[in-house]
């Protein structure tokens, strides 16, 4: 018998199932191989929200634990997946540079926000208050990375299709997916999870990101920059540039607005030529109060969820992980914070019996 069935191949599929490979368990990780928000994401790994010079909730211990955990994969598959960039940020207004020296010397801060301020080349980057730079930061290449786990599954630990829903049967003791019998199931499924008939009662919103990818000689090859947009490196003059931020609509598909939103702010940051070689968008899985889903559902208690990840699934998804692991192996407390039971008065007993 497995330990778990793991649903999706994004970045909290991903992590849980190299958790469990830590701990020596065996799953079976299921994913029909379609693009979500996991592989769509510019890949920044950044502890800081910049647009208030505050650390993320939680952000210095989520990437305490990121950073190994990536530097751990890449000595396992002997390849290179997290790059040291820089991130340039770009200031709007004087009262930003006093805002970013008292930030830069305040603990916690400090390990990233060099305190100079810098003049913009007025050959490259638009910048009349100058930037600003975070140190101790970087960029993952998250596609590269699932792919390159994905590929060393065997046939028995994964299986490519969609998740029949219909097909699983719940038993007090363990669930049975097509004749694969396991002591739980964990559903990573993103914005997918709208459609799960266990977990659909989570106030899972999402919100709808779209980005281009951009061809220009005019920028450093090793370095991100932030001004209204993210410009992120990917290749040779490749970057990714992103991103907008829409809850009202829940479709995947690129629009011109969000096209023209992107080209009006990347004109304004960027002196160089450049040529939009693709403008895609994903739904990116958000909670209505900006905290991950981690949990047991109510009434199964072999169904557990992994989810919420929004846009810090590379800096949170190592030690979100670690805590679900720990809450299913050893019953220990998840935090209030990620805990799905803070949403308890949304849930109603589903129709699904046990076989």
């Amino acid at each position: 018998m497995k330990y778990a069935i793991i649903v999706g191949c994004g970045l909290a599929g991903f992590h849980y199932a190299r958790q469990l490979q830590k701990q020596g368990k065996e799953f079976v990780l299921i994913s029909d191989g379609a693009s979500g928000a996991s592989r769509n994401a510019g890949g920044v790994l950044n502890p800081t929200i910049l647009k208030r010079y505050t650390l993320a909730w939680n952000g210095v211990n989520f990437f305490d634990h990121a950073l190994p955990t990536y530097r751990n994969f890449e000595a396992e598959f002997h390849t290179s997946v997290l790059q040291d960039f820089s991130i340039h940020h770009y200031l709007s207004q004087v009262s930003d540079h006093n805002n970013w020296s008292v930030a830069s010397h305040s603990k916690g801060l400090n390990r990233f926000l060099v305190p100079s301020i810098l003049q913009s080349d007025p050959k490259g980057i638009q910048g009349d208050f100058g930037y600003a730079k975070l140190q101790n930061v970087g960029k993952l290449e998250v596609q590269k990375m699932l792919d390159i786990f994905r590929n060393h599954l065997t046939s028995k630990d994964f299986l490519k299709e969609s998740f029949d829903y219909q097909a699983l049967e719940l038993y007090p003791e363990k669930v049975v997916y097509k004749g694969v019998e396991a002591k739980s199931i964990v559903f990573c499924e993103g914005f997918g999870l709208k459609q799960n008939p266990w977990f659909s009662y989570l106030p899972l919103t999402g919100s709808k990101g779209e980005f281009l990818h951009i061809r220009t000689d005019g920028l450093a090859p090793n370095k991100i920059v932030k001004g209204g947009v993210f410009i992120v490196p990917i290749a040779k003059n490749l970057y990714w540039v992103g991103a907008t931020f829409s809850r009202e609509d829940k479709t995947t598909q690129p629009t011109e607005k969000g096209k023209e939103w992107l080209l009006t702010k990347l004109k304004k940051l960027l002196h160089h030529p450049f040529k939009v070689v693709e403008h895609r968008a994903a739904i990116r899985p958000t909670v209505q109060d900006r905290r991950p889903l981690l949990g047991v559902h109510p009434q199964y208690k072999q169904l557990y969820v992994f989810n919420g990840l929004g846009t810090r699934g590379v800096l949170m998804g190592p030690l979100l992980a670690d805590w679900l692991f720990q809450f299913m192996e050893y019953q220990k407390d998840l935090p209030s914070e990620v805990a799905i039971d803070r949403f308890e008065t949304y849930f109603s007993n589903p129709k699904t019996p046990y076989v």
